[in-house]
């Protein structure tokens, strides 16, 4: 038994680099959520949440799909809305340099909402413990939300243009 805990062991560390890659979005994925958005540009959030899922909604329906390749996937997605949340953030808090107690607001509110967004996830990590159903669900909530909240994060920064 050991050996095979020591082979699985071994096995997933030479897997790791190939792992890490294929949570990198590639340049069409962000292209096409990019693309989506800019469609989307000036419309409701509710217009824009269409967004959400573009990518990571259609991973279960690839050719040898598994539990693995539709949880990186789901990541790659939530990593792209990520790095929109996280710019249009910054650049938010940037233009309330001349309003520190919407600035401290604001930040107040992200942190809040990071907390919220863990426990959400966790419920849904918990929910199905012990499955290979516990990580897809989890990273869906993970993407889901974040894309929500850049979403939400970019009407905060276009507002700030009023």
């Amino acid at each position: 038994m050991d050996r095979i805990a020591l082979a699985f062991g071994l096995l997933l560390i030479a897997c790791s680099p190939a792992l890490a890659q294929d949570d990198e979005p590639t340049a069409g994925e962000r292209k096409t959520i990019a693309d989506c958005l800019a469609m989307n540009t000036g419309d409701e959030i509710k217009a824009m949440g269409a967004c959400i899922g573009i990518i990571g909604d259609r991973c279960p329906d690839e050719p040898g799909a598994n539990t693995m390749t539709i949880v990186a996937c789901q990541m790659r997605e939530q990593k792209i809305w990520d790095d929109y949340l996280n710019e249009w953030y910054g650049e938010a808090l940037k233009r309330l340099n001349d309003d520190p107690g919407a600035a401290t607001a604001l930040k107040d509110a992200q942190r809040a909402w990071i907390q919220f967004r863990d426990a959400k996830c966790d419920y849904w990590e918990t929910r199905y413990e012990g499955g290979t159903f516990a990580s897809v669900a989890a990273g869906n909530c993970m993407r889901a939300t974040t894309g929500e909240r850049a979403i939400e994060m970019r009407t905060i920064l276009e507002d700030l243009d009023h």
